[in-house]
């Protein structure tokens, strides 16, 4: 049984394949994007230069390449989850330190990360582009799970560290009786 359980930690490979084709997807469609708008922005600037300036929001602008950076970090997210869970499950890969993932708890985190900045693209959007008319009850909207997020990551590296101080003997002793503490 052991052994068959063992083997269908190579499941895993049918999501990292998933993730690393649509990290693949986000990267290629937004560099195409990113490099389409510079190029789009650098012929309305050599026009401009030779015919009628034509006036152009900075704001939105800078929404549209903020966009594209949106995408490379969910793309980038969606890669290191997809390598997370290669090396948690099936073998550990030779990356720099900074690429290794040692627990489910890292690859949440760099999720978490990735739904806080969405949530502030999409404020920001919002913002730029004004498609919002009462923007106090849609940033709260989005400030909301952010701030919530920010909670459950703040109780849970909390939690991490009791964890780390506490010495294995008084978690031993601890579990040794339960119903002692009860009683007491």
């Amino acid at each position: 049984m052991s052994r068959i359980l063992g083997g269908t930690r190579y499941l895993v490979v049918i999501p990292v394949i998933g993730l690393a084709i649509a990290a693949s997807v986000f990267f290629v469609f937004g560099g195409i994007g990113l490099i389409r708008l510079l190029i789009e922005l650098t012929i309305g600037a050599i026009s401009s230069l030779t015919q009628e300036a034509h006036s152009t929001d900075r704001g939105l602008i800078i929404f549209e390449v903020v966009e594209f950076v949106h995408l490379f970090l969910v793309g980038t997210v969606l890669y290191i989850t997809a390598i997370g869970l290669y090396q948690l499950f099936v073998h550990e890969i030779k990356f720099p330190n900074w690429l290794k993932i040692d627990s489910t708890e890292e690859l949440e985190t760099n999720l978490i990360g990735v739904t806080v900045v969405v949530l502030a693209v999409n404020f920001m959007g919002a913002v730029f582009v004004g498609g919002e008319t009462n923007l106090l009850e849609y940033g709260a909207g989005i400030a909301l799970p952010i701030a919530a997020l920010g909670v459950f990551l703040g109780l849970r590296a909390w939690s991490t560290k009791l964890n780390k101080e506490t010495p294995p003997d008084d978690i031993e002793q601890d579990n040794a009786n339960p119903h002692e503490a009860i009683d007491e």
